[in-house]
């Protein structure tokens, strides 16, 4: 019963979503405006869950099988100040690697979805392990998203961030 009615709220929700892209967005992208994404913000990413990203499945945010659901590899856990509570859970993030000599060359953005929350390590400093601590934002991205931006060796880039 749980399920089917997820299941519905899924579907509900994802109807809701392409009629307001239709009706609101749909008018000021034909008409050429350019659609407001936010200042930059800055921040760090590292990644998790292997090649194919199956480590990064269910999470949080109660998304499950990211495949199926429709979800992709293109996903992130957030750190406790993005995550906000699960606010944040399926809230879509435009990242760019910038500054490191890990990053891609040509700096080209990424964007994820928010699936899953990022612990802070409290026995590790903010700035050698503990990542995802209070109150740094942090995206611990899918690999095959980090990868589209930055390289495996680097393990950690500084990342600009809009939502």
């Amino acid at each position: 019963m749980a399920r089917t009615f997820i299941a519905f709220l899924r579907a509900v929700c994802s109807a809701y979503s392409m009629i307001v892209l239709v009706f609101v967005f749909l008018p000021a992208v034909a008409s050429g405006a350019v659609l407001d994404t936010g200042p930059w913000e800055q921040a760090h990413a590292t990644f998790y869950g292997g090649s194919d990203a199956s480590g990064t499945m269910g999470g949080a945010c109660g998304y499950g099988n990211l495949y199926t659901e429709g979800y992709g590899t293109n996903t992130a856990a957030l750190s406790t100040v993005l995550f906000n509570n699960g606010v944040s859970c399926g809230a879509c993030f435009e990242l760019q690697c910038y500054g490191s000599k890990w990053c891609l060359s040509s700096y080209k953005t990424v964007t994820i979805t928010a699936t899953n929350f990022c612990p802070p390590n409290l026995a590790e400093p903010s700035d050698n392990g503990g990542w995802c601590n209070v109150p740094r934002p942090h995206f611990d991205m899918a690999m095959p998203a980090f990868l589209q931006m930055g390289q495996y060796v680097g393990g950690i880039v500084p990342v600009n961030y809009r939502r």
